[in-house]
């Protein structure tokens, strides 16, 4: 299959704690693809894993915190942050909102708490990228119970029926996603894609 899992870092002071949030997320069906406990391995994690996200605490040893740390994920990387922390202090979340984090999720947490959290703020996060996207390289889309990132080049064609889009991909693989038509024309960017029938 071309589309892969939702891939994902964490950054926690405390490495028992990062390997504690990679399993839950391992158990949700999330790829994590990297871990760090400090800001300067964080920025090392983050240029050589790629990942679609990153979860991370604000609290981090050392002068620079996770707040600091977001901003220059955001800023280098263009990847969405998602805070897992427990402050929630009313200092604290007001200097988070100023990065604009896809979530603020306060420990302890469920995993359902984590995956709403994480399926919400990816899909927000995705509307408003395509919004602004000069060229968009690629689209994610909930296939089975997973969010997974498609390449758009490697799409052969898509065959609706009904409430479901069939997805022909280039090297002989179907992926079927529950969408109409009309929401998946919004995804697609339309200098891209034609629609040769209704």
């Amino acid at each position: 299959m071309e589309g892969s899992k939702l891939k994902i870092g964490i950054v926690d002071k405390e490495a028992i704690i990062a390997e504690a949030i990679a399993l839950t997320l391992d158990n949700l069906g999330y790829s994590v693809v990297g871990m760090a406990t400090a800001y300067a391995d964080a920025i090392d994690m983050v240029h050589e894993q790629q990942p679609d996200l990153v979860l991370l605490d604000v609290k981090l040893g050392g002068k620079k915190d996770g707040i600091v740390l977001a901003a220059e994920i955001k800023n280098r990387f263009a990847i969405p942050v998602i805070f897992l922390t427990a402050k929630a202090d009313a200092k604290t979340v007001d200097r988070a909102k100023e990065i604009h984090p896809i979530a603020y999720i306060v420990k302890p947490f469920s995993p359902a708490n984590l995956f709403s959290s994480i399926e919400i703020g990816w899909t927000n996060f995705t509307k408003s990228v395509k919004a602004v996207s000069v060229k968009q390289k690629h689209v994610v889309l909930k296939v089975d119970s997973f969010y997974e990132k498609i390449m758009l080049d490697t799409i052969s064609f898509m065959k609706s029926d009904h409430i479901y889009i069939d997805i022909f991909m280039k090297d002989g693989t179907k992926l079927i996603v529950r969408a109409t038509n009309k929401e998946m024309l919004k995804l697609l960017p339309s200098d891209q894609f034609l629609k040769v029938n209704r």
